[in-house]
């Protein structure tokens, strides 16, 4: 591969310093993906925003790759007992007893390491550990099976044994363990240290450690970028690892597998720089790093299982109402789940994503993230936890009343970075309904890069007091983050904020769109009906709105199309198809064309980009005519079309 010269920003110790070096170009491939494209059932308009999942179309029971291969280029697939519920019993119990420090049988490990720790035979031990630790990135494809065993080994035996010991001291937060681990000819010492320095950073901190060489501020910045909610420099990093490899150090390094560790480096590199979108960037763009993700690394990798979670989290974010399979979180109650450094990394990063699955499901990764934190004694973790727990008991009581925690968090805030005062800030905002406080929270999530929270802010904002600057700022992050369901906005609010948008002269087919995933079927016809009289509004918003009418089912809705069918342009010839394909089969124009679209084969990235819209209508067009044929999935839609719309020519 060509290399290319790199210079990358990252403040450390407190001020900021510039990483320059030679790098090679690890390019994400943007072809065709045979994977599945992101898949959204958004509700029904009409219906409730909350209403409850449709059917899934896989089976329940989530299967779990295990690698029992030295270079972990082929794998076995098995099927695990453990399978995501959305039972709240069972979420509660799980997030209650969930202890990733309990032992875990090592079935499955390679028998040759099993067989050497059994006779005490630490160079075989050593020499058996080289094929399948990795240390550099400990979580694997035996998960906390392998890294158990490394935690029991004893000290003194081997350098490379000792390494391992001290990077998977970390991964437990053991840091008895790790002070034990450090001696003064450690393989890479100075990384264990840094990352020491980041898990037990105070709140108020906000730079990388000093670093000793280059790719240490690589290592550090996933982690402090993610600890100081800092999510624009978190997405600046995730951007810069692309064209970052440090080829040599890899090879140098006795306790990094090489193969693994380059093609590992492909799915991490798409799923956090996935993360980083999704949180402070564009949807799209994340989800489609997501499903890139799914066929990225070896086949056994647990990241994968976490950017198809992200997918589905992600698709909610743009109007889906279907509650995710969460299969990270399934994996992570068996043996070989993550780490809990690992679990807490992914959970937090979801978290926010998390609060639009049901409640229930949040409740059980805030418990999962808290015991994390508790254990490890990471006050930045601590504290990101607590923000969650409380956010999720908020959203529990409707957001009516003041929460008993919140002012010893708003207090905390105020003495922590900027990244981390948000969550607070939006919390204490919600329950004051104060403008000025909405404002601040909008602030401080733009200067640490928080668009989800930026959103959230600019919606409440919108709804109760709805100025030109609010309007148009939160108009522009629709249209350009592909947010359609903000995060601790409950269905009202977002019909409000969407109402104060269409008033405030806001005309785009992202608004329709927003109107349609808060699920009020009357703010929704009001939106549309303003689109179509307004000559001025874009044309594409204007025919979007004479398709939500169709979707409506009202009789206002009807009276509308009739009238706007007597018109002899573009508007009226879209409302007279949108009228007739309603007799004739229940569906809108758009829907029928959308499922036969689908018929022929067509992914929901297929139709989009045939009928240049966004991948979120087509699915919206899907879900809306799947419940209006009472089909189970797309081919059942397109059978039953096909058979009302024969009866119809006869």
């Amino acid at each position: 591969m060509p290399s290319l010269h790199v210079e990358v920003d990252l403040e450390v110790g407190g001020r900021v310093q510039s990483l320059k070096g030679r790098a090679e170009r690890i390019p994400l491939r943007n072809g065709p993906s045979r994977c599945r494209s992101p898949t959204y059932h958004p509700p029904t308009v009409g219906s409730s925003a909350r209403s409850a999942p449709y059917p899934r179309e896989s089976s329940s029971r989530l299967p779990t790759v295990i690698n029992d291969t030295a270079n972990g280029r082929e794998a076995d697939t098995i099927t695990s007992e453990h399978r995501f519920t959305d039972d709240p019993d069972v979420l509660r119990k799980l997030g209650a007893t969930l202890d990733l420090w309990a032992p875990v049988s090592s079935g499955g490990l390679p028998q040759e390491l099993v067989d050497a720790r059994e006779r005490q035979d630490w160079p075989n031990v050593t020499n058996a550990l080289r094929t399948v630790m990795d240390g550099a990135v400990t979580d694997g494809v035996f998960g906390r099976a392998l890294l158990q065993l490394v935690r029991g080994l004893p000290l003194g035996r081997d350098p490379l044994i000792d390494r391992y010991k001290a990077v998977v001291s970390i991964d437990y937060g053991d840091w008895d363990a790790l002070r034990a681990s450090l001696a003064d000819d450690t393989i890479a010492r100075s990384e264990l240290i840094g990352m020491r320095e980041i898990l037990l950073g105070p709140i108020n901190r906000v730079g990388i450690p000093a670093i000793e060489k280059p790719h240490e501020a690589m290592l550090y910045g996933s982690y402090e970028f993610q600890f100081s909610q800092m999510l624009n420099r978190f997405r600046g990093w995730a951007r810069a690892m692309l064209n970052f490899q440090a080829t040599d150090i890899v090879f140098e390094r006795p306790d990094v597998l090489a193969g693994r560790h380059f093609r590992y480096r492909k799915l991490q590199d798409a799923v956090f720089l996935a993360f980083a979108e999704a949180q402070g960037g564009n949807l799209p763009t994340a989800a489609a790093l997501a499903v890139e993700a799914q066929r990225l690394g070896d086949a056994a990798e647990p990241l994968r299982l976490v950017a198809a979670d992200l997918e589905e989290l992600v698709t909610l974010a743009m109007g889906d109402d279907r509650e995710p399979m969460m299969r990270f979180l399934s994996h992570l109650a068996t043996p070989r789940g993550s780490s809990p450094l690992g679990a807490w990394q992914v959970l937090a990063h979801e978290m926010a994503l998390l609060s639009l699955a049901s409640l229930d499901t949040m409740a059980t990764c805030v418990d999962v993230i808290s015991g994390i934190a508790e254990r490890m004694g990471s006050p930045r973790a601590q504290f990101i936890a607590s923000c969650w727990r409380v956010a999720n008991d908020m959203a529990r009581q409707q957001y009516d009343g003041k929460h008993i925690e919140l002012p010893a968090l708003s207090a905390q805030a105020a003495k922590a970075g900027v990244g981390l005062r948000v969550l607070p800030q939006l919390l204490q905002a919600i329950t004051s309904r104060r403008p000025v406080d909405f404002a601040a929270a909008e602030a401080s999530a733009r200067n640490s890069g928080q668009v989800w929270a930026q959103v959230t802010a600019l919606t409440w904002n919108a709804a109760l007091n709805p100025t030109r600057r609010v309007v148009r700022w939160l108009g522009t992050l629709l249209q350009t983050t592909g947010w359609r369901r903000p995060i601790l906005v409950p269905p009202h609010i977002a019909g409000d904020a969407a109402l104060g948008l269409a008033s405030g002269g806001v005309r785009d087919t992202s608004l329709i769109e927003f109107a349609s995933a808060a699920g009020r079927p009357n703010i929704l016809f009001e939106i549309a009906v303003r689109h179509v009289d307004d000559t001025a509004a874009p044309l594409p918003s204007r025919i979007a709105a004479v398709e939500a009418l169709g979707t409506l089912g009202t009789s206002r809705a009807s009276d509308i199309l009739a009238r706007l069918a007597k018109r002899s342009d573009d508007l009226g010839r879209r409302a007279r198809l949108v009228s007739q394909r309603r007799r004739r089969t229940g569906l809108s124009e758009r829907e029928v064309e959308v499922v036969q679209l689908a018929a022929a084969g067509g992914t929901n990235r297929d139709i989009a980009e045939r009928l240049s819209l966004s991948q979120h209508t087509i699915a919206r067009h899907l879900a809306n005519a799947r419940a209006k044929l009472g089909a189970a999935n797309r081919t059942e839609a397109a059978m039953k079309l096909e058979e009302l719309e024969g009866l119809a020519r006869d």
